[in-house]
């Protein structure tokens, strides 16, 4: 009986390793295209320029309301 289950956890461990050689995070990594990468960075780099840009924006509005408030004690 514990040979017949020693096996069974044998080849159960060998579909299993299998599985991960074929269908792993080496397959994964075959299947993304570099452009895609690029083309995904270029989108979040766009993105960091406009939050950037409206991150300056309310830094100006809020130097003219210290003016505004500094002028009006």
């Amino acid at each position: 009986m514990k040979k017949i289950l020693a096996v069974a956890t044998v080849f159960i461990a060998g579909i299993a390793c299998g599985l991960i050689f074929n269908y792993g995070p080496l397959h994964a990594q075959e299947s993304v295209n570099e452009g895609d990468i690029m083309a995904k960075l270029n989108e979040i780099s766009d993105g960091q320029k406009e939050v950037v840009a409206a991150i300056n924006s309310m830094k100006e509005e809020i130097q003219i309301i210290k003016i505004r408030v500094t002028q009006s004690q």
